[in-house]
């Protein structure tokens, strides 16, 4: 049964009646939540886990190349996490932004081997664990994307 923020993702996805996409997302990040959904389905939890943060990533700097004058733009500032910066993620709350940071934690620490990781260490427990981690990581970049659809 899927979860509830699959459900959510998937319904932000793409408008069947409208018969388009419903999130001002390039090609790029259309790609990624497709394959998230799809993983997400799949029980695919790690995989689940870094294309979430990935796509936080690319949301933002991506949205950024369609609607902004380049001559108003800074490259050396960047995007994304930086308060300053036009696509910031300054309009989060507290809590969603630490909601982000620890999907960020979490995604480093399985792509960057560092050690053992909670959900990969061979344990019983693991697919539970995977599984609660990315739940949680589908829920912490919902309001990004529910901002792209609300502007986009």
């Amino acid at each position: 049964m899927p979860s509830d923020a699959l459900k959510q993702l998937s319904s932000l996805g793409y408008d069947l009646k409208a018969d388009q996409p419903r999130l001002a997302l390039g090609p790029h990040g259309r790609r990624l939540l497709a394959e998230l959904i799809t993983a997400a389905r799949g029980e695919m939890w790690v995989s689940v886990i870094i294309l979430s943060a990935t796509l936080v990533d690319v949301a933002v700097h991506e949205a950024g190349q369609f609607d902004v004058a380049f001559d108003d733009l800074n490259v050396d500032e960047g995007f994304g996490d930086d308060e300053g910066g036009p696509f910031g993620l300054s309009y989060l709350s507290a809590g969603e932004r630490r909601r982000l940071d620890t999907l960020r934690d979490r995604r480093n620490a399985l792509v960057h081997y560092e050690g053992p990781v909670a959900g990969l260490s061979g344990a019983g427990d693991d697919a539970g664990i995977l599984a609660q981690d990315a739940e949680q990581a589908m829920a912490a970049i919902l309001p990004v994307l529910e901002n792209l659809e609300r502007w986009g």
